[in-house]
């Protein structure tokens, strides 16, 4: 029986080339004290190696190397590690520059009787003759034959028919290897025969012995012969210690050394340690092995599941346990596959699985329906507690998984604008520093909008006041009939004095006079307005000066950056500056308050008492001129005339000013609009100025309105009137936001006046905020393929492809590796997005995060090369399970192989390799295309 390794294909340490003591050459170990080998400090020092399998190696002969492997297992028989018998053969011919043979690796299944073995090398013909001149086999060599035999390749092929048959595939029993440097295949430089020698015995070997990355890429290369019309097979390279005594053996075995006598490396093989396990490797050669120091596809141990423990119900068993990669859950409809899974997320975050599974189930299904499997809730499951152990032996949900229940993909997919949104967040967190720029330059579009919108609410302040101001005007008269009127007066003050005998001096002083007077009253009028605008903010001070009301005067500065859209500790720096400046600016402002209140009352009395001493120095003139009533009638009608006149130019004149600040404020709309405008175009500019790639993802950016945001901003203008500002767009009228932003001061003038009708309940200054602040928008685009999604076009993507960019974005916008966790994919993708994205999607997710994968599709399973199946069952009186558990799981790895048997539990009736082939949709196609591998 095939051992069965619950975690799938892991990666352990193998090495396939080490000598014992007693080996036929070079036998450099200690004997024991009894002067016999020392088999027990070499079975010791192997045993506490971290070393999952080694090849005892020994030349031309096996004996030894059998004998080895028997006492180590009577030595340790309860040890896990796997001792291959690896025959080390010297073949006739020699490639290299020194001359030296080629040597020959012949490791043999563990599943190889000895006795087979012993027969092969019976069969196996060495180069070395007897008396006779028969050529002798490897079994009949002694003594110095071991130094000089030589085998040919022709021999090789002839004894491995003459053991095991005319049919047998080599593979099944032995793996042929050869090392690639010194006595290996490199071959001699510029000498193309040997080249091609060393590639016909390349062709022979299944694997090959190497030390470094560049024999490793090579040896991968499916074009590295000399002839270049022929196809070579990528083949996996193994490290070897070749130690020959213990020292080298203890410093060597599982361990990377290098010194200026030797270099040592370690080999990492992704399988079971089984000879079916090796056999993976000749298959999947580049994601099968591996020679580094440090274990491939490490994970933070915090973020990979290691196992599942269930309590409080007997729907489950006690443990399940998983592999850091991919692990495929297998089994037919209902079997628990989906449930084991949802348990799992449900464990480690429940509100996350519950909002997942309702987006998923769409809008019709409540949350409180939603549970494990269909038509289960969780409230109905609340007594089965699922507890998950990380590989760091926390417990619970410390963890974060990534869970995409099945239909989830096809929910988010079916919506494009669903899946755009996500594009942000997963560029954020690979571009950082173009997202630096973007979140600056954003904060300055908000800083133009901000001013942008103050700067037409003070334009509609100023269009009012200016409104205001020329009903005033307009309601003392024209400029010219006032002074028309007031030149008609003169005419008749000058008639009437002339008649009176009053002189010319007398009548300029009086008007001189009562100018005066009038214009400290004038002022006085003016003071007590002044005075009663400023009665809400200061408090009068009886016989004292007056003072401000508390807390009635306040101050907001508006600062630039904006304080949201700068560093933490920055931002609390400016919050004080800000906060120390309002108080500041608060106290001067209270200051300038009460000075100006106590400037006016001292002003008015200042005025009152002018007013006192021109009327009594004056009071002879006064009375003269107030004794002719129609000539003082005449005078206090021109002096009205005047002051009409007055009034109007001082008015003409705040026009003038307010006309001034309403052109600046108009101005400063549309530089902020021009700033907002660069802002967005800048942030365009740099983020094509570099390519912007994931996966198999390229990503563009669009610049533009949304549509809908145009819409909505035409909703108040009324259609039913004709307007500079709306134009015809297929069948809707729409407002014309670039020809509005491109002139604000016509725009807002269009809006003021009215002449661009608004429906009603709208008002000018709200709609005009809106369409000058409507701020184009950043677009973020993906092209998978040729087909894009986002921006502002129609997505050309097909519902697969748009679920595999949706898969990739949320992989993508997890900033840390958490687990995946996905149902059944293929059901919301197509067969092709299935085999040509992805399976390659799998097998490079997998070595960055774990994956726990439901399926039912093979390609999934076989061609991303599942390092843990898990086989789902649900019990039932035709596929029972221990315990009569409603659900059950078999796990391991695909190279498990175990023949259908008659069992008692439906899980035990065979290997983990046919309950796939048996389960999955096409297994039996998706197999035979692999048949190299899995011997269908």
């Amino acid at each position: 029986m095939t051992k069965r390794y619950p975690a799938g294909s892991e990666w352990r340490k193998w090495d396939l080339h080490v000598h014992i003591p007693g080996t036929k050459l070079s036998d450099g170990y200690d004997r024991s004290s009894d002067d016999t080998v020392n088999w027990d400090r070499a079975a010791d020092i192997i045993e506490k190696s971290d070393v999952a399998v080694v090849g005892i190696t020994d030349y031309f002969s096996v004996e030894n190397t059998y004998g080895f492997i028997e006492f180590f297992r009577g030595h340790y028989p309860q040890s896990e590690k796997l001792l291959l018998a690896n025959l080390e053969l010297r073949l006739n011919e020699t490639v290299n520059g020194a001359a030296q043979n080629v040597d020959f690796h012949v490791l043999f299944s563990n599943t190889v009787a000895k006795d087979q073995v012993k027969r092969y090398l019976s069969h196996l013909k060495t180069q070395m003759t007897d008396g006779n001149d028969r050529k002798k086999s490897c079994s009949e060599l002694t003594g110095n034959d071991y130094e000089a035999a030589t085998v040919t390749r022709d021999d090789l092929t002839k004894a491995f028919v003459d053991t095991f048959g005319p049919k047998a595939e080599p593979t099944d029993y032995l793996i042929y290897l050869a090392p690639a440097n010194n006595n290996g295949l490199r071959a001699e430089r510029r000498n193309q025969r040997k080249a091609n020698l060393a590639d016909n015995i390349d062709k022979l070997v299944h694997a090959i012995f190497g030390k470094d990355a560049d024999n490793t890429s090579w040896y991968l290369k499916t074009d590295r012969y000399e002839d270049s019309g022929q196809e070579s097979k990528a083949k996996p390279v193994f490290g070897g210690s070749d130690a020959h005594n213990f020292a080298d053996l203890e410093a060597w075995l599982g361990k990377a050394l290098e010194n200026e006598s030797t270099r040592q490396v370690i080999t990492w093989v992704k399988a079971d340690p089984t000879f079916a396990g090796l056999q993976q490797t000749l298959v999947e050669p580049k994601d099968r092995v591996s020679i580094a120091e440090l274990k491939p596809d490490a994970k933070d141990d915090y973020k990979v599941i290691k196992k599942v423990t269930f309590s409080g119900s007997a729907d489950f068993p006690e443990e399940i346990v998983f592999n850091p990669n991919l692990n495929a859950i297998i089994g037919s409809r209902s079997s628990g596959k989906s449930a084991l899974l949802a348990h799992i997320a449900h464990a480690v975050d429940p509100s996350y699985t519950v909002s997942q599974q309702s987006v998923a189930a769409g809008s019709k299904t409540s949350e409180r329906e939603l549970g494990p499997a269909s038509g289960i809730s969780w409230s109905q499951v609340s007594s089965t507690v699922c507890t998950v152990e990380w590989a760091n032996g926390s417990i619970g949900g410390d963890g974060q998984v990534i869970y995409i229940p099945q239909n989830w993909l096809y929910q988010i997919s079916d919506n494009p604008k669903e899946v755009t949104d996500k594009i942000q967040p997963v560029l954020e967190s690979h571009f950082e520093s173009y997202f630096r720029e973007h979140e600056r330059q954003l904060g300055a579009v908000k800083t133009a909008n901000a001013a942008v919108e103050k700067s037409v609410g003070r334009w509609f302040e100023l269009a009012e006041s200016l409104k205001t101001l020329d009903a005033e005007i307009k309601e003392l008269g024209s400029k010219k009939s006032v002074t028309d009127a007031r030149d008609k007066i003169a005419e008749e003050i000058a008639e009437l004095r002339s008649a009176n005998s009053l002189s010319e001096p007398d009548l300029e002083k009086y008007q001189t006079v009562t100018n005066d007077i009038d214009a400290k009253k004038a002022r006085q009028a003016e003071i007590e307005v002044e005075a009663e605008q400023l009665d809400r903010y200061v408090l009068a001070g009886g016989e004292g000066p007056f003072s401000t009301v508390p807390n009635m005067v306040s101050a907001e500065t508006y600062l630039t950056p904006d304080i949201d859209n700068v560093p933490p500790k920055l931002r609390d720096v400016l919050v004080a500056l800000v906060a120390e400046s309002d108080r500041i600016l608060v106290g001067k402002v209270e200051e300038a308050i009460a000075a100006y209140r106590n400037g006016l009352s001292t002003e008015s009395v200042t005025l009152e008492n002018g007013v006192k001493v021109l009327q009594q120095d004056n009071r002879e003139l006064i009375d003269k001129h107030t004794a002719n009533a129609t000539l003082d009638e005449l005078v206090k009608r021109q002096k009205a005339q005047q002051a009409a006149l007055d009034k109007i130019e001082k008015l003409e004149a705040r026009r003038t000013e307010l006309q001034g600040n309403q052109k600046a404020s108009a101005e400063d709309v549309k530089m902020q609009i021009q700033a907002r405008a660069s802002a967005l175009e800048s942030l365009v500019a740099t983020f094509s100025s570099d390519a912007r790639e994931l996966d198999q993802l390229t990503f563009g950016v669009a610049l533009g309105l949304d549509p809908d945001t145009v819409r909505a901003l035409s909703q108040p203008f009324n259609k039913n009137e004709k307007g500079a500002y709306l134009k015809v767009e297929g069948d809707e009228q729409l407002v014309d936001v670039d020809k509005a932003q491109g002139d604000p001061q016509a725009f807002m003038d269009e809006l003021f006046s009215k002449r661009q009708k608004l429906n009603k309940g709208n008002q000018p200054i709200d709609i005009t905020k809106q369409v000058l602040g409507a701020t184009a928008e950043i677009r973020f685009t993906a092209q998978l393929e040729g087909d894009s999604i986002g921006g502002f076009e129609r997505s050309t993507m097909t519902p697969g492809k748009r679920a595999l960019l949706a898969l990739t974005l949320i992989l993508g916008e997890a900033e840390d590796q958490w687990a995946l966790l996905i149902d059944q994919p293929e059901d919301d993708l197509d067969s092709r997005s299935i085999y040509r994205e992805i399976v390659q999607y799998l097998v490079k997710q997998k070595k960055q995060r774990q994956i726990i994968l439901v399926t039912h599709n093979a390609n999934l399973v076989v061609g991303a090369d599942a390092e843990e199946i898990l086989v789902a069952n649900r019990h039932g009186d035709d596929r029972k399970n221990k315990d009569d558990r409603t659900f059950d799981y078999l796990t391991g790895a695909l190279e498990h192989s175990e023949p259908r048997k008659v069992a008692a539990h439906d899980l035990d009736r065979m290997g983990i390799r046919e309950h796939a082939v048996e389960i999955l949709d096409g297994g039996e196609e998706a197999f035979q295309k692999r048949r190299d591998k899995y011997k269908i």
